[in-house]
């Protein structure tokens, strides 16, 4: 491994903070909460069959829920052990035996009866299966054979007739990479995967707004800034683990802001299994929610940026780091015409949020060195999310809040190697190598892809670790 400015794991203080309890009551007896002490007690009797590979899992590999890079039961981030629900939620997928040969071979309409959580209860494939046309049950391939038929059917379609789709959970990056470059020397590029729709906007705004498409902030930068922003974003249930660097961060004097159309509990009151003082007494997350409405982010920002145009007219250098606006940013002028020239009443109309308190964190960010803006599907699953990423960066940029410690950009993922399937497969989404070059095709994506299936263009799909029929038809 090379060198890294990464310093690795750093220690916190592990003195009580009560002003950051939720309340004194042990457990947060009475009040609506994860139940982490049943649903620990319940993950431990379901791998009770198990319990040793279990351990090892746990303590030896990777987590593949989220995307905090837990390895073992250490990450990058604190010192001291991690564990969470969603890793042990995903635990039994690893540990499960194979389904009996009685419920593999079963007749089809009896298999229908069963859920798609009850089939996955019932244990994992143990090997190749197939149903030919008017048979009512599968049938045992061996592998060899699982083999020469798909390739035997693939030789006989044009590789326009391939679709590939991946998830982003539990895939590593090495896998997304190769099947990147299957699918390309197969001689297709209809690939796609469950990040695009998740993170793709991330990808493409942040190469547009400041040259890169991925965070410039890690998760020890939350830990000391002034200001910790989580837009559209309810972190402590897609990725639990980050509750404790938040409450690191409190500890530092950090205020976390967390705006979204709901008041997600969990941002507001959240209980940390793996630290004793939030186990016990519970951790106050969120120090302010604004309620915006849906999809009034950008008129959000707006506001934000129109009163610190307004103090820069009292004061220059109020709100805006002019030092850093004229070394690395283009078009300021015309960012503040096209700010100036909306309303409050427009603002506020769009937004749902008073112009009261859109200049109470206006001035908030304003009077910080540093921020660190965090967001995640609220901002991205919108037909406008690219421009929504954009105007956080705009936040960003006029503040200077970029490239130093404790300040930066984070699109939150909530999968593991949700970044580099952004940037490996999408990056290369629509390109594909002919005779040595590279040529210019549309790929389709998800929803074409199921189109050509229907047209019976499409003869031809990888799911990779996906339940992907079953969602798209649900959906349908």
């Amino acid at each position: 491994m090379g060198k890294t400015k990464h310093e690795g794991p750093i220690k916190v203080s592990k003195m009580p903070a009560p002003k950051h309890w939720v309340s004194p009551i042990p457990f947060g007896l009475g009040k609506v909460k994860p139940k982490h002490i049943r649903d620990t007690m319940k993950t431990v009797w379901d791998n009770k069959d198990n319990l040793n590979y279990a351990k090892n899992i746990l303590t030896k590999g990777v987590c593949d829920g989220c995307a905090l890079g837990v390895s073992g039961l250490q990450d990058q981030t604190l010192k001291g052990p991690h564990i969470c629900t969603t890793r042990l939620n995903v635990l039994r997928l690893n540990t499960m035996p194979a389904m009996k040969e009685e419920i593999v071979h079963a007749d089809i309409d009896e298999l229908k009866k069963y859920s798609s959580e009850e089939l996955r209860e019932l244990g994992r494939v143990p090997y190749p299966l197939i149903r030919r046309k008017g048979e009512r049950s599968f049938s045992r391939l061996e592998w060899d054979e699982a083999m020469d038929i798909i390739a035997k059917k693939m030789k006989t379609l044009d590789p326009k007739q391939y679709g590939f789709y991946l998830t982003a959970r539990g895939i590593t990056n090495e896998s997304y990479y190769v099947a990147g470059k299957v699918a390309r020397f197969l001689g297709t590029n209809h690939i796609d995967n469950a990040s695009r729709i998740c993170h793709s906007p991330s990808k493409t705004a942040l190469k547009r707004s400041i040259g890169v498409g991925a965070s410039t902030s890690n998760y020890q930068d939350w830990i000391g800034t002034d200001v910790l922003m989580f837009w559209g974003s309810v972190a402590s249930n897609s990725s639990p683990v980050s509750t404790k660097y938040m409450l690191a961060a409190k500890k530092q004097g950090t205020k976390i802001i967390v705006v979204n159309p709901y008041k997600e509990p969990a941002m507001d009151e959240y209980w940390v299994p793996s630290n004793a003082e939030s186990a016990l007494f519970g951790t106050k997350v969120a120090d302010d929610f604004y309620q915006i409405n849906i999809g009034g982010d950008i008129a959000f920002m707006h506001g934000i940026m129109k009163h610190w145009f307004d103090m820069e007219e009292a004061t220059r250098g109020s709100a805006i780091n002019h030092a850093f606006v004229e070394e690395h940013v283009n078009d300021y002028e015309a960012l503040k015409t096209k700010v100036q020239a909306q309303t409050w009443d427009e603002i506020v109309e769009s937004s749902g949020v008073t112009q009261e308190r859109i200049i109470e964190l206006s001035e908030l960010l304003a009077n910080s060195k540093n921020a660190v803006y965090a967001w995640a599907l609220g901002l991205t699953m919108h037909s406008f999310a690219t421009d929504n990423i954009s105007q956080v960066a705009n936040l960003a940029l006029l503040r200077g809040h970029l490239g130093r410690k404790h300040a930066g950009l984070m699109p939150f993922r909530g999968h593991s190697s949700v970044q580099v399937l952004v940037r490996w497969a999408l990056i290369h989404l629509f390109y594909l190598a002919v005779a040595g070059k590279t040529k210019r095709l549309n790929g389709l994506r998800n929803c074409g892809t199921l189109t050509f299936l229907n047209g019976k263009e499409i003869f031809v799909v990888f799911p990779l670790r996906t339940r992907f029929f079953l969602r798209t038809m649900n959906a349908s």
